[in-house]
């Protein structure tokens, strides 16, 4: 690894430092720095202290520098979002082991659709983005008929789909998504 360009910090901050400092060394806000430890993403020992529980080695940080030079950031786009936190998933509607809720919901609220859905009927249905549902196509996470260029989805794939840890903990902006989100709450409170 490149660590030798990394003298200098080596000479400028101790063995071990402090969330602070790796907000500075790493050029991060404080959000993402927590994320990074929280998630192992750095090693961190965890003094159990207030105001410095995040001891970590300078060592740690460096060889983080060297892996996001060669893969880029390991942090997922929103993941700390302020906004992200509060919004709404499945999995906070439902009990553990009631997925099948989520699959009769769908089943009931898009009885009128044909047997053999398109991307754009499952876009429109789940109100995840057009990129999300041609990836999970693509990955065969949505089980399809492949007609090239174009993809038939059976209801019943889809109502597969809908029940998977995969689907229930999405949370997105997508204002569809929203709506399916509280059209599933009323549902909920109507059974």
């Amino acid at each position: 690894m490149e660590q030798r360009k990394y003298n200098k910090l080596r000479k400028q901050y101790p063995e071990y430092v402090s969330l602070e400092q790796l907000t500075k060394i790493c050029r991060i806000s404080k959000r993402n720095a927590k994320y990074l430890v929280d998630n192992g993403i750095i090693p961190y020992i965890d003094t159990g202290k207030k105001t410095w529980r995040y001891k970590i080695a300078l060592d740690d940080v460096i060889d983080y520098l060297c892996r996001r030079e060669q893969i880029g950031s390991m942090i997922p786009r929103g993941a700390t979002s302020p906004r992200m936190s509060h919004r709404k998933c499945f999995a906070q509607m439902v009990e553990s082991g009631s997925n099948a809720d989520i699959a009769k919901y769908f089943n009931h609220i898009y009885a009128d659709y044909a047997d053999v859905l398109t991307a754009a009927d499952i876009v429109e249905m789940t109100g995840l983005e057009k990129s999300t549902i041609s990836k999970l196509l693509k990955d065969g996470v949505i089980k399809s008929i492949a007609a090239h260029p174009k993809y038939l989805i059976p209801k019943s794939y889809l109502l597969e789909f809908v029940a998977t840890p995969q689907f229930i903990e999405y949370r997105t902006n997508s204002e569809q998504f929203l709506r399916v989100l509280g059209g599933f709450e009323v549902w909920r409170l109507q059974q």
